[in-house]
């Protein structure tokens, strides 16, 4: 009962890239995994397939918390590698600008950034991200958004949806016949999506 949209294929092979929960200025950024991220981007690492797909790659969207935060919870400090929210922002935005600048940067917050926690979340503020925001690359949306990619005269484009996902866990432990699937409901995301839609919650573009 969920509406449907028409499988589409564009005339030219493209590739969009999606992260989410880079938690920069946490202890646990996994730098060695994000610099091997930025050499096969930058198509410096890689077989040769993997350096062709990185070639094609035209989009890269961030689906929030970039960075981990301060004072997201008791006894968050000692968990900081940056216990400052500007220079969390500012060490991101200096990793980012590692990444092509031809490839559009398409980001959206999430519950460790520094805005709102009620949904919808608005951008990135422009005061904590300063950094972010002046990248020429960086397109800022709202959490949740559904942006429109790789439309031309001829071709329609793909419409996609992002969100963080911050209510899943509400619904995971409120909702009785997703509750059920614990404890692997991480196993089982598809659950919570699958009821946001049908209750119209999270629509399909159309």
């Amino acid at each position: 009962d969920i509406p449907s949209k028409d499988l589409k294929k564009s005339n030219d092979e493209a590739y969009a890239v999606f992260l989410s929960d880079l938690h920069v200025g946490s202890n646990l950024f996994l730098y060695d995994d994000f610099e091997k991220f930025i050499s096969w981007i930058n198509q410096k690492a890689g077989n040769d397939s993997q350096k062709s797909i990185a070639s094609k790659v035209r989009y890269i969207f961030v689906a929030g918390d970039l960075v981990e935060g301060v004072g997201i919870y008791p006894g968050q400090e000692k968990d900081l590698s940056i216990k400052d929210i500007e220079s969390q922002y500012k060490e991101c935005a200096r990793l980012l600008k590692m990444i092509p600048t031809n490839i559009p940067l398409i980001i959206c917050g999430g519950n460790h950034d520094a805005i709102r926690m009620s949904e919808p979340q608005p951008q990135l503020y422009k005061d904590f991200a300063k950094d972010l925001w002046e990248m020429e690359n960086v397109i800022m949306l709202s959490n949740p958004s559904t942006v429109n990619i790789h439309s031309s005269e001829t071709f329609s484009g793909f419409d996609v949806m992002l969100y963080h996902g911050y209510s899943f866990d509400y619904y995971a432990d409120e909702i009785e016949k997703i509750r059920k699937q614990r404890p692997n409901i991480s196993d089982r995301v598809d659950l919570v999506m699958k009821y946001l839609l049908q209750k119209r919650h999270l629509a399909p573009a159309h």
